[in-house]
């Protein structure tokens, strides 16, 4: 498997503490339920916790990380 580009896009998510920022993701990555269209996920970092979460991304973000 190649590696993948890093990520460069800032996408506006809502991080766990509440707040809207314009972030961009640490990975993203496609889930395919089977029989279902799928979603992109992206990894995210809380620049004040420094916690990680997950947010889905719009289809449109190309997948990188």
């Amino acid at each position: 498997m190649a590696a993948r580009e890093p990520c460069k896009n800032a996408v506006k998510v809502k991080t766990p503490s509440g707040k809207e920022l314009d972030l961009v993701p640490r990975k993203v990555w496609q889930l395919n339920p089977s029989g279902r269209k799928g979603v992109k996920v992206g990894l995210f970092q809380d620049p004040e916790t420094g916690k990680f979460f997950r947010q889905k991304v719009p289809d449109e973000y190309p997948l990188c990380g």
